[in-house]
């Protein structure tokens, strides 16, 4: 990540904050809903300050070469990249060639998924495995 100037530098926080406000639906699936930040989903954030106001550019990735969010991820980054005070412009791509990983994820996010997956295998071991109604 870029370093903005310091003319744009109180927007890096904001920034930050609405990308990470940007809940993975796969996420939210799995029981454990994660913004686009703790997923690792950020690939980099540049803040060039202009007269006329802030010029904010985003990369994002997806976690896999099918997952149809990156177009949907762009527009609402986009989006609310746009309502932050003082901001001129917001230029927000998708890296599809970028291979993610779960290494990507923050600590904080691992650890979480990683407590989840393990209070389940618990619930599993005294309930047993789903069975199907019959």
């Amino acid at each position: 990540m870029s370093l903005p100037p310091d003319g744009a530098s109180s927007l890096e926080p904001a920034v930050w904050s609405r990308l990470e406000a940007i809940v993975d639906p796969c996420s939210r699936a799995t029981g454990a809903p994660a913004g686009l930040v703790s997923m690792g989903l950020v690939g980099g954030v540049e803040i060039l300050d202009h007269p006329a106001g802030a010029e904010i550019r985003v990369t994002l990735y997806i976690t896999e070469p099918g997952c149809m969010m990156g177009a949907l991820f762009a527009l609402t980054a986009e989006r609310e990249l746009r309502e932050l005070p003082g901001v001129q412009a917001v230029h927000v791509s998708v890296d599809y060639g970028h291979v993610w990983t779960p290494d990507q994820m923050t600590p904080e996010y691992r650890q979480r998924l990683a407590e989840l997956r393990q209070r389940r295998r618990r619930e599993m071991a005294v309930t047993g495995p789903l069975r199907p109604s019959q």
